[in-house]
């Protein structure tokens, strides 16, 4: 199927649903090609890692899920790690670039990286999940987490993952047909996730991690990313994106 049928029925049909959970997930194929994504996770491999998160070996990139209560903070590292993020792609097209224009093909709004108060906000993050690695049932809620930011007053907040590199076996990113409610906080981990129970006897779909692929899903549905198998590192770049208003869509990281 084209590449332009497939964004036309994406736009006709499945962006409230993606919002509202009926559909789990939207999987764009081709985003990038199969070589330009083994070049990108070739020089990926070769950088100085900045860190690592809760089930994630290696990451290139900041978050505002690490510094909710510090905002000065996350505005400086953002600026660090937008420019580690321009020096890895200097050499073609960045694969940023090339999400934000198929989003906004796919939803017909204009995305650009959010700003406040003229900070820019993180515009990606690189994540290296190892042999062994794997991420525990959890949701992505920045109009809850993050009310000192002004992205918590983005509406229909959803996630954008365009993959590099495909492990030999598993890592898999499991959404399950549930979605957060504010009661679920009785039920997490202080360290990081949610208890099992919460998604006991729940409708799930397993999306395989195929190089080239770009998934959009609402990250209020738990998810998790299933353990990776071999010597081989799944590589994904991601960012979350909304509506600051009818035709326009800002992202962060």
């Amino acid at each position: 199927m084209r590449t332009a049928q497939i964004l036309k029925e994406i736009t006709n049909s499945k962006y409230t649903d993606i919002v509202s959970g009926k559909t789990p997930a939207l999987i764009v194929p081709n985003v990038l090609s199969s070589s330009h994504c083994t070049l990108l996770s070739r020089k990926i491999l070769k950088t100085n890692f900045m860190g690592s998160s809760p089930g994630i070996s290696k990451k290139i990139g900041t978050s505002l899920s690490s510094h909710i209560y510090e905002k000065s903070q996350y505005f400086s590292n953002a600026l660090l790690s937008n420019q580690t993020l321009k020096n890895l792609f200097s050499d073609n097209v960045s694969p940023i670039v090339i999400m934000q224009q198929t989003i906004s093909k796919i939803l017909q709004k204009q995305l650009s990286p959010a700003f406040e108060n003229e900070m820019i906000y993180s515009l990606a993050m690189i994540r290296i999940h190892e042999h062994g690695d794997s991420v525990h049932l959890h949701r992505d809620n920045s109009n809850f987490e993050m009310s000192e930011y002004g992205i918590s007053n983005l509406k229909n907040q959803l996630s954008a993952i365009l993959y590099l590199q495909s492990p030999h076996h598993g890592g898999e990113l499991t959404i399950y047909d549930k979605m957060w409610d504010k009661n679920d906080e009785r039920m997490r981990h202080p360290e990081f996730g949610y208890s099992l129970d919460l998604i006991k006897n729940v409708t799930q779909k397993k999306i395989l991690p195929v190089t080239g692929n770009m998934i959009i899903f609402n990250p209020k549905l738990y998810h998790q990313v299933e353990s990776v198998i071999g010597l081989k590192s799944r590589i994904s770049l991601g960012f979350f994106f909304g509506e600051k208003s009818k035709n326009h869509l800002c992202s962060w990281t």
